[in-house]
Protein backbone atom coordinates (compact mmCIF):
# COMPACT_ATOMS: atom_id res chain seq x y z
CA UNK A 1 0.00 0.00 0.00
CA UNK A 2 1.38 3.17 -0.97
CA UNK A 3 2.58 6.05 2.02
CA UNK A 4 -0.18 7.93 2.17
CA UNK A 5 2.36 11.31 2.89
CA UNK A 6 3.61 10.34 -1.03
CA UNK A 7 0.31 11.37 -1.94
CA UNK A 8 0.06 13.98 0.30
CA UNK A 9 3.50 15.34 -1.23
CA UNK A 10 2.32 14.84 -4.68
CA UNK A 11 -1.02 17.20 -3.60
CA UNK A 12 1.11 19.98 -2.00
CA UNK A 13 3.44 20.25 -5.45
CA UNK A 14 0.20 20.18 -7.45
CA UNK A 15 -0.92 22.78 -5.50
CA UNK A 16 2.18 24.89 -5.80
CA UNK A 17 4.25 24.02 -2.68
CA UNK A 18 7.01 22.23 -3.99
CA UNK A 19 8.98 23.24 -0.71
CA UNK A 20 6.58 21.71 1.32
CA UNK A 21 5.84 18.54 -0.69
CA UNK A 22 10.07 18.45 -0.66
CA UNK A 23 9.72 18.21 3.03
CA UNK A 24 7.13 15.67 3.08
CA UNK A 25 9.13 13.81 0.58
CA UNK A 26 12.50 14.03 2.63
CA UNK A 27 11.15 12.89 5.84
CA UNK A 28 9.87 9.54 3.66
CA UNK A 29 12.96 9.05 2.01
CA UNK A 30 15.20 9.12 5.67
CA UNK A 31 13.31 6.40 6.32
CA UNK A 32 12.45 4.58 3.07
CA UNK A 33 15.39 5.42 1.16
CA UNK A 34 14.65 2.51 -1.50
CA UNK A 35 11.73 3.90 -2.80
CA UNK A 36 12.34 5.11 -5.96
CA UNK A 37 8.98 6.60 -6.52
CA UNK A 38 9.59 9.18 -3.71
CA UNK A 39 13.23 9.84 -5.08
CA UNK A 40 11.27 11.02 -8.51
CA UNK A 41 8.90 12.90 -6.87
CA UNK A 42 11.48 14.55 -4.91
CA UNK A 43 14.09 15.50 -7.96
CA UNK A 44 10.79 17.02 -9.44
CA UNK A 45 10.20 19.92 -6.80
CA UNK A 46 13.53 20.34 -6.47
CA UNK A 47 13.39 20.95 -10.30
CA UNK A 48 10.48 23.76 -9.01
CA UNK A 49 12.30 24.86 -6.50
CA UNK A 50 15.58 25.64 -8.96
CA UNK A 51 17.42 23.24 -6.55
CA UNK A 52 18.97 21.60 -10.34
CA UNK A 53 22.10 20.22 -8.73
CA UNK A 54 20.66 18.19 -6.40
CA UNK A 55 18.04 17.44 -9.09
CA UNK A 56 20.70 15.92 -11.18
CA UNK A 57 22.03 14.17 -8.68
CA UNK A 58 19.01 12.15 -8.01
CA UNK A 59 17.31 11.40 -10.83
CA UNK A 60 21.35 10.21 -11.99
CA UNK A 61 20.99 7.75 -8.94
CA UNK A 62 17.71 6.13 -10.10
CA UNK A 63 18.67 6.34 -13.94
CA UNK A 64 21.58 4.67 -12.81
CA UNK A 65 19.90 2.05 -10.55
CA UNK A 66 17.02 1.89 -13.24
CA UNK A 67 18.00 2.21 -16.62
CA UNK A 68 14.49 1.49 -18.02
CA UNK A 69 13.23 4.75 -15.61
CA UNK A 70 12.12 6.83 -18.54
CA UNK A 71 10.84 9.14 -16.39
CA UNK A 72 14.14 10.01 -14.87
CA UNK A 73 15.66 10.62 -18.26
CA UNK A 74 13.29 12.90 -19.91
CA UNK A 75 13.93 15.05 -16.69
CA UNK A 76 17.44 14.34 -17.18
CA UNK A 77 17.02 15.37 -20.96
CA UNK A 78 15.03 18.61 -19.94
CA UNK A 79 17.49 19.93 -17.61
CA UNK A 80 20.33 18.84 -20.23
CA UNK A 81 18.68 20.78 -22.68
CA UNK A 82 17.92 24.20 -20.65
CA UNK A 83 21.30 24.37 -19.94
CA UNK A 84 22.47 24.32 -23.43
CA UNK A 85 24.00 20.80 -23.82
CA UNK A 86 21.78 19.51 -26.47
CA UNK A 87 23.86 16.29 -26.96
CA UNK A 88 23.68 14.93 -23.83
CA UNK A 89 19.99 15.81 -23.15
CA UNK A 90 19.71 13.95 -27.01
CA UNK A 91 21.10 10.83 -25.14
CA UNK A 92 18.27 11.04 -22.64
CA UNK A 93 15.71 11.12 -25.12
CA UNK A 94 16.78 8.80 -27.12
CA UNK A 95 16.61 6.31 -23.87
CA UNK A 96 13.47 7.71 -22.88
CA UNK A 97 11.67 6.25 -26.52
CA UNK A 98 13.89 3.37 -26.37
CA UNK A 99 11.19 2.12 -23.44
CA UNK A 100 8.72 4.37 -23.95
CA UNK A 101 6.81 6.87 -26.69
CA UNK A 102 6.82 9.64 -23.29
CA UNK A 103 5.18 13.34 -23.45
CA UNK A 104 7.19 15.69 -25.95
CA UNK A 105 10.71 13.21 -25.93
CA UNK A 106 10.37 12.82 -29.70
CA UNK A 107 9.72 16.32 -30.58
CA UNK A 108 12.49 17.43 -28.00
CA UNK A 109 14.69 15.03 -29.36
CA UNK A 110 14.22 16.30 -32.79
CA UNK A 111 14.88 19.80 -32.29
CA UNK A 112 17.94 18.66 -30.37
CA UNK A 113 19.27 16.66 -33.84
CA UNK A 114 18.20 19.91 -35.68
CA UNK A 115 20.51 21.85 -33.44
CA UNK A 116 23.51 20.08 -33.32
CA UNK A 117 23.39 18.64 -36.71
CA UNK A 118 26.75 18.06 -37.84
CA UNK A 119 28.13 19.26 -41.59
CA UNK A 120 28.87 16.28 -44.12
CA UNK A 121 32.73 15.45 -44.34
CA UNK A 122 33.23 17.74 -47.67
CA UNK A 123 31.72 20.79 -46.65
CA UNK A 124 33.98 20.32 -43.70
CA UNK A 125 36.75 19.87 -45.86
CA UNK A 126 35.95 22.89 -48.35
CA UNK A 127 35.32 25.18 -45.14
CA UNK A 128 38.56 24.24 -43.42
CA UNK A 129 40.46 22.23 -46.05
CA UNK A 130 40.80 19.69 -42.65
CA UNK A 131 39.51 16.42 -42.34
CA UNK A 132 39.04 16.59 -38.63
CA UNK A 133 37.30 13.46 -37.05
CA UNK A 134 35.17 15.49 -34.70
CA UNK A 135 33.97 15.10 -31.44
CA UNK A 136 34.11 11.97 -29.27
CA UNK A 137 30.15 10.70 -29.02
CA UNK A 138 30.56 7.14 -27.78
CA UNK A 139 33.55 4.84 -26.78
CA UNK A 140 32.71 1.23 -27.01
CA UNK A 141 34.86 -1.48 -24.66
CA UNK A 142 34.58 -5.69 -25.51
CA UNK A 143 33.24 -6.73 -22.42
CA UNK A 144 34.74 -9.47 -19.96
CA UNK A 145 31.55 -11.02 -20.13
CA UNK A 146 31.21 -11.30 -23.72
CA UNK A 147 34.31 -13.69 -23.38
CA UNK A 148 34.71 -14.77 -20.53
CA UNK A 149 31.66 -17.95 -19.72
CA UNK A 150 32.13 -20.97 -21.89
CA UNK A 151 35.98 -21.13 -22.49
CA UNK A 152 36.96 -20.45 -18.94
CA UNK A 153 33.90 -22.62 -17.35
CA UNK A 154 35.00 -25.75 -20.08
CA UNK A 155 38.68 -24.93 -18.89
CA UNK A 156 38.01 -24.90 -15.17
CA UNK A 157 35.67 -27.88 -15.55
CA UNK A 158 38.39 -29.62 -17.71
CA UNK A 159 40.82 -28.88 -14.97
CA UNK A 160 39.34 -30.56 -12.53
CA UNK A 161 38.16 -34.03 -13.70
CA UNK A 162 41.83 -34.31 -14.61
CA UNK A 163 43.08 -33.72 -11.44
CA UNK A 164 40.38 -35.62 -9.90
CA UNK A 165 41.21 -38.45 -12.74
CA UNK A 166 45.27 -38.38 -11.34
CA UNK A 167 44.25 -38.27 -7.52
CA UNK A 168 42.60 -41.02 -8.21
CA UNK A 169 45.21 -43.27 -9.96
CA UNK A 170 47.87 -42.38 -7.79
CA UNK A 171 45.31 -43.03 -4.77
CA UNK A 172 44.80 -46.71 -6.88
CA UNK A 173 48.77 -47.17 -7.01
CA UNK A 174 48.68 -46.80 -10.88
CA UNK A 175 51.11 -45.55 -12.63
CA UNK A 176 50.35 -41.54 -14.53
CA UNK A 177 51.53 -40.53 -18.02
CA UNK A 178 54.02 -37.87 -18.25
CA UNK A 179 52.13 -37.13 -21.27
CA UNK A 180 48.96 -36.48 -18.90
CA UNK A 181 50.35 -34.73 -16.15
CA UNK A 182 52.01 -32.29 -18.75
CA UNK A 183 48.05 -31.68 -20.20
CA UNK A 184 46.85 -31.04 -16.83
CA UNK A 185 49.87 -28.13 -15.98
CA UNK A 186 48.80 -26.69 -19.11
CA UNK A 187 45.24 -26.38 -18.26
CA UNK A 188 45.64 -25.56 -14.67
CA UNK A 189 48.24 -22.64 -16.36
CA UNK A 190 45.20 -21.79 -18.83
CA UNK A 191 42.81 -21.41 -15.98
CA UNK A 192 45.18 -19.24 -13.38
CA UNK A 193 46.19 -16.72 -16.88
CA UNK A 194 42.51 -16.55 -17.68
CA UNK A 195 41.47 -13.17 -15.67
CA UNK A 196 44.69 -11.34 -17.17
CA UNK A 197 43.93 -12.68 -20.51
CA UNK A 198 40.50 -11.58 -20.73
CA UNK A 199 41.37 -8.14 -19.14
CA UNK A 200 43.63 -7.81 -21.53
CA UNK A 201 41.76 -8.44 -24.52
CA UNK A 202 38.69 -6.22 -23.03
CA UNK A 203 41.53 -3.32 -23.25
CA UNK A 204 42.24 -3.94 -26.86
CA UNK A 205 39.04 -4.62 -28.51
CA UNK A 206 38.04 -0.90 -29.03
CA UNK A 207 36.03 1.84 -30.85
CA UNK A 208 35.98 5.31 -30.42
CA UNK A 209 32.35 7.18 -31.90
CA UNK A 210 33.66 10.64 -33.55
CA UNK A 211 31.20 12.89 -35.09
CA UNK A 212 32.44 12.00 -38.90
CA UNK A 213 33.47 8.19 -38.19
CA UNK A 214 34.53 5.65 -35.96
CA UNK A 215 38.18 4.58 -35.05
CA UNK A 216 38.49 0.59 -34.15
CA UNK A 217 40.78 -1.15 -32.53
CA UNK A 218 41.36 -4.95 -32.55
CA UNK A 219 44.04 -7.77 -31.46
CA UNK A 220 46.65 -8.44 -29.00
CA UNK A 221 49.84 -9.83 -30.66
CA UNK A 222 48.45 -9.08 -34.32
CA UNK A 223 47.68 -6.13 -33.78
CA UNK A 224 45.32 -3.48 -35.96
CA UNK A 225 43.92 -0.21 -36.02
CA UNK A 226 41.60 1.43 -38.81
CA UNK A 227 39.57 4.44 -38.88
CA UNK A 228 36.06 4.64 -40.46
CA UNK A 229 34.65 7.38 -42.62
CA UNK A 230 31.08 7.17 -42.19
CA UNK A 231 30.66 7.97 -45.56
CA UNK A 232 32.62 4.90 -46.05
CA UNK A 233 29.78 2.60 -44.91
CA UNK A 234 28.25 1.07 -47.67
CA UNK A 235 25.13 -0.47 -45.92
CA UNK A 236 23.01 -0.34 -42.53
CA UNK A 237 25.29 -1.91 -39.60
CA UNK A 238 24.35 -5.72 -39.12
CA UNK A 239 22.96 -6.35 -35.56
CA UNK A 240 24.36 -9.73 -34.26
CA UNK A 241 23.34 -12.24 -31.72
CA UNK A 242 24.65 -15.56 -31.37
CA UNK A 243 23.25 -18.23 -29.08
CA UNK A 244 26.34 -17.51 -26.76
CA UNK A 245 25.39 -13.73 -26.50
CA UNK A 246 22.28 -15.07 -24.48
CA UNK A 247 24.10 -16.50 -21.90
CA UNK A 248 26.19 -13.38 -21.72
CA UNK A 249 23.67 -10.27 -22.80
CA UNK A 250 25.57 -8.79 -25.02
CA UNK A 251 25.57 -8.75 -28.47
CA UNK A 252 27.68 -7.32 -31.62
CA UNK A 253 27.65 -5.48 -34.69
CA UNK A 254 29.06 -5.82 -38.25
CA UNK A 255 30.03 -2.51 -40.52
CA UNK A 256 30.44 -2.97 -44.29
CA UNK A 257 32.56 -0.18 -45.88
CA UNK A 258 34.89 0.46 -48.80
CA UNK A 259 38.20 0.34 -48.36
CA UNK A 260 38.85 1.32 -51.88
CA UNK A 261 36.16 2.99 -54.16
CA UNK A 262 35.98 -0.99 -55.80
CA UNK A 263 36.68 -3.02 -52.62
CA UNK A 264 34.18 -3.54 -49.86
CA UNK A 265 35.58 -4.68 -46.02
CA UNK A 266 33.78 -5.81 -42.57
CA UNK A 267 34.66 -4.48 -39.28
CA UNK A 268 32.68 -6.28 -36.32
CA UNK A 269 31.97 -4.55 -33.07
CA UNK A 270 32.30 -7.56 -30.58
CA UNK A 271 30.23 -7.92 -27.36
CA UNK A 272 30.48 -4.01 -25.96
CA UNK A 273 27.47 -3.85 -24.18
CA UNK A 274 23.87 -5.27 -23.75
CA UNK A 275 21.55 -6.02 -27.00
CA UNK A 276 19.05 -2.36 -26.09
CA UNK A 277 23.07 -0.59 -25.88
CA UNK A 278 24.00 -2.54 -29.45
CA UNK A 279 20.81 -1.55 -30.68
CA UNK A 280 21.47 2.30 -29.70
CA UNK A 281 24.83 2.50 -31.47
CA UNK A 282 23.11 0.49 -34.28
CA UNK A 283 20.81 3.03 -34.93
CA UNK A 284 23.01 6.09 -34.23
CA UNK A 285 25.37 4.84 -37.02
CA UNK A 286 22.99 4.25 -39.31
CA UNK A 287 21.78 8.00 -38.62
CA UNK A 288 25.22 9.56 -39.56
CA UNK A 289 24.93 7.09 -43.25
CA UNK A 290 22.78 9.55 -44.98
CA UNK A 291 24.67 12.52 -44.12
CA UNK A 292 28.04 11.55 -44.63
CA UNK A 293 28.05 9.45 -47.45
CA UNK A 294 25.05 10.98 -50.07
CA UNK A 295 27.09 14.03 -50.25
CA UNK A 296 30.63 12.68 -50.66
CA UNK A 297 30.08 9.56 -52.48
CA UNK A 298 27.94 10.56 -55.48
CA UNK A 299 25.85 7.80 -57.29
CA UNK A 300 28.68 5.86 -58.79
CA UNK A 301 29.36 3.92 -55.19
Amino acid sequence: MPDPRYEHAKTLRRDGRAAEASSVLTALLAERPGDIGALYALAVCQIDMGERGHARENLRRIAGAHPDHYGAHYQLGRLSQDEGDLRAAAVHYRQVLAVNEYADAAARLAQCERATAVPPVRKMIEQSYVADRGNLVHSLRLKARHILPLGSIAGVFLALVTVRFLDTMTRAGLEVAYPLVLIVLALLLNVALSPITIYIRTRMYTAQLYDYGMDVSAGVFRRSKQFVWYYQITEPPTYVRRPANYLTHTASLIVSYNDTAATTVRVQLRGFGSPRQVDQIRSYLQSRIPSERLPIRGPWT
